[in-house]
C-alpha cells in the first residue's frame, strides 16, 4: 500500500501529540502540524499532504475556513474534520465547505484509518456515532409524496455516507448486489444526482443529516 501523508491542526498540543502517536506504526505518515488556522492554511497548502486533519475550533481561522480556502485553492487535497461537537449545523457546514470526512475525537483507532483510508480513495465519510443517530428525510421542492425516499432507500443513502461501497453495503443490510445497485440509481435519481458524492452532499445540503 501506498504510504498516505497527514497534516494535523488542532489548537491542543496533546491532541496533535497522541495523533502523532497514533500514525507511527501505521502506512501514514505526518508531514507536518499547526495550532492555529492560518499557519494550517499556509503550511497545508505549501506541503500539499494528502489528507489534512482539521479541529474545528482554532484561533485565527476555524476548521470550516480553512477547509473551504484549501479546496478553493487545491481541489486534490482530502479534509478530514476531526471534532468535539455533534450538532447538525457544524457537519452541514463542513461538508458545504467541501470536507471530505467528519469524524468525532471519540472515534477508535480503526475507524479512523478506515475513514482517512475511504477519503483518499474518493469517497465522504461521516463518523458513526452521527450516522446512527441520523435520520434522513428528502422534499425536493414541491416533490409529490412518491418522490420521498423510502426507508430502505435512507438506509442505504445512510451506508453511502458512510462511504460504503454496493457490496459493503449489500453484506451489511442483506441484500444482493443487484438490489443494491437498483437503491443506489433510485436515490440518486430522486435527489437529482450524477453520482454517489453528490447524493450525499444534497441530502446533507437539503437539511437532510439531524
Amino acid at each position: 500500500m501506498n504510504e498516505i501523508r497527514i497534516f494535523i491542526a488542532d489548537d491542543h498540543n496533546i491532541v496533535r501529540d497522541g495523533l502523532q502517536l497514533l500514525f507511527e506504526t501505521s502506512r501514514f505518515r505526518v508531514i507536518g502540524e499547526a495550532a492555529d488556522g492560518e499557519s494550517a492554511l499556509r503550511k497545508i497548502l505549501a506541503e500539499r499532504p494528502d489528507v489534512a486533519i482539521l479541529d474545528l475550533n482554532m484561533p485565527e481561522m476555524d476548521g470550516i475556513e480553512v477547509t473551504k480556502r484549501i479546496k478553493e485553492k487545491d481541489p486534490a487535497i482530502k479534509v478530514m474534520i476531526l471534532t468535539i461537537y455533534t450538532e447538525e449545523k457544524f457537519l452541514v457546514e463542513s461538508m458545504l465547505a467541501g470536507a471530505d470526512g467528519y469524524v468525532l475525537k471519540t472515534i477508535t483507532r480503526p475507524e479512523l484509518f478506515h475513514g482517512i483510508e475511504q477519503i483518499t480513495n474518493g469517497h465522504k465519510y461521516i463518523d458513526a456515532n452521527l450516522m446512527q443517530r441520523a435520520f434522513f428525510h428528502v422534499i425536493k421542492g414541491e416533490q409529490q409524496k412518491d418522490a420521498l425516499l423510502t426507508e430502505r432507500e435512507l438506509d442505504v443513502l445512510k451506508l453511502m455516507a458512510r462511504g460504503k461501497t454496493n457490496k459493503e453495503i449489500s453484506t451489511e443490510l442483506y441484500l444482493g448486489s443487484d438490489t443494491v445497485k437498483e437503491y443506489v440509481t433510485a436515490i440518486m435519481k430522486k435527489l437529482d444526482s450524477k453520482n454517489r458524492t453528490d447524493a450525499v452532499a444534497k441530502a446533507i445540503r437539503n437539511q437532510i443529516i439531524l
